[in-house]
Formats: C-alpha cells, structure tokens, sequence
C-alpha cells in the first residue's frame, strides 16, 4: 500500500481529506446464450430490514437538504501503546454547507501530538480561501490546488446522502430502534461488511492512496461499532458516531494498530445563513497572477 509517511499522513488527517466513495454496482450481460441453454433461476432478492428503510428514508431527505450546518470530531490512535512513534490526532470541526452550486464554509480544529492550529476555509465557485488566525491574514489558493483540495471533501460534509449509503452497506448487521423523536440504526460487530465500510473511511481519513478493495485486503478490523440518528417525522439525519478498532498496512509488511472514534451532526436544514467571502479574503492575492508578475520580471 502506497502512503508517503505517518507525518504526511497525520497531516492529512488534521484537515481530514476525505472522500467517502460508494461502491459501484456491476451489471453482467447474460446476451449471446444459445435458447437451448437453460438459465439457473433468478436468486430471490433480500428483503429490506427496517433499519435499512430508516436509512434510505434519511438519504431521501438528506437529498432535499441544498444548505446546513455541520459538525464533525474525530480521534485517531495510530501505533502501539506506549510506543515512541504513536501518534495521536483530534480535529473538530464546524461548518456550513451550500449545493447549489457547492460553498463550504468550516473551521478546523486540529491537535497532532499535542500541536495544536486553527484553520478557516471557504471554498466557493468564485476560489478556495483559507485564514490562519495565528498569522491574522487570508490566502488565496491557486486554481490547480483548489481543485485537487476539494475534491478531497468527504461526504460527511458536503454529501449526506452518499455518506449514509455507506452505512446501508452494513446490511442485515443493521438494527433500528426508535427511542423518543428520533430513531437510531446500529450496528456492531467484525464482519467482512465492517471491513468493507472501514477501507472507505480509511482510505478517506489517512488519506491512503490506494483502492478501497486494496486497502480492504489489508486491514484487520477486531471492532466497530455504528449509531446513525434519523428524525422520526421528516427523516432528516441528524448524528452519527463511529468507533472503531483495527490494524492497517501503512507500511509495506507492517501492520499499524489504529483506534478511532469519528461522531458528527447536522442542523438547521435548508435554514442556514448564506455563505458570503469576506472583502478580505477576496483580496488575497492570486497565486497565479503573483507567479506571472515573478516570470515577468525575471
């Protein structure tokens, strides 16, 4: 498995690049059999449990969501206890999101081995900005990184619906119970369906290069454990908490004991203010327009 380093990997984690991808569906042509040939008969389809129901009601509402506020923490352990080289990370953060077309407005919170920073960023269609509170001043990223970092947004931020068909991926392992305005889906154990749901997250919070089916091939999960809360009357989704418990190969031949804890929530659906750049920040200087001036006086 590709990765560049735990230092580079720790940094990706206290931004949390991340991407959530949902597994593809694959459809297989039975065309070019001869009449004569008989077909095996169709595999009866599984019945839908009630705890996937909650969550395909959720994924239905999270879909009309065009604008709400989030929050996110996640803690890592990453190595061995007591070991020099372990490496503990926590990000908070806290944000509001637009759809149409995509604003992400977060402050990121982050504490790797006891350094701690703070960083805001905007990213809209009009550029991608940061602020550094510690430095008192905004940035502009180029058009090229811009890109690169937002295609790196997980779904926990900016698409609800494809996170929650993650956690749909658990399957039969899913159970709901309804407990007062809302109704909560678990799941607990260490099947190949865990497996599966934690390559993704993996490979979203260490930011690991890799395929999720390779990464899947190289973990070890002993324990995770699901809560995804949906609102009873109008399905919204509103927490989810992740715990989790596994080996990974970070390195080639060496497995890497990770623990980690990822909750969140959302609010205010479709009520949020709007996401509007700071005059500041729209006149950070432009990466590109800095290099031209630099390739013109040389």
């Amino acid at each position: 498995m590709r990765n560049s380093s735990q230092p580079g990997m720790r940094r990706k984690a206290a931004v949390l690049c991340a991407a959530c991808a949902v597994g593809a569906l694959l459809l297989v042509s039975c065309a070019g059999k001869k009449e004569a040939e008989q077909t095996p008969p169709p595999t009866a389809a599984r019945k839908i449990t009630p705890a996937e129901q909650w969550l395909e009601r959720a994924a239905s509402a999270a879909a009309t969501m065009k604008k709400y506020a989030f929050e996110l923490q996640m803690t890592q352990e990453l190595g061995p206890a007591g070991d020099s080289k372990r490496s503990d990370v926590r990000v908070d953060m806290q944000g509001k999101a637009e759809r149409e077309p995509l604003k992400l407005d977060q402050t990121i919170t982050s504490v790797i081995d006891g350094e701690a920073s703070t960083l805001r960023s905007i990213v809209t269609p009009e550029g991608y900005f940061m602020y550094l509170p510690e430095y008192e001043e905004w940035s502009r990223l180029s058009k090229e990184v811009a890109e690169e970092n937002a295609e790196t947004l997980s779904d926990f931020q900016i698409n609800p619906e494809r996170a929650i068909e993650r956690f749909r991926q658990l399957g039969e392992g899913l159970s709901a119970e309804r407990s007062g305005n809302s109704t909560a889906v678990r799941y607990e154990g260490a099947g190949p369906e865990a497996k599966t749901f934690m390559a993704g997250l993996m490979k979203s919070t260490l930011g690991l290069t890799d395929s999720e089916e390779v990464i899947a091939e190289e973990l070890a999960v002993s324990r995770l454990k699901v809560a995804y809360y949906v609102d009873n009357e109008q399905h919204w989704p509103l927490s989810y908490r992740i715990e989790t418990e596994l080996t990974v190969e970070l390195e080639p031949g060496q497995k890497t004991p990770v623990t980690m804890t990822l909750a969140g929530t959302y609010s205010k659906p479709n009520a949020t203010a709007a996401i509007v750049v700071p005059p500041e920040a729209l006149e950070a200087p432009d990466p590109a327009e800095l290099e031209d001036l630099l390739d013109f006086g040389t």
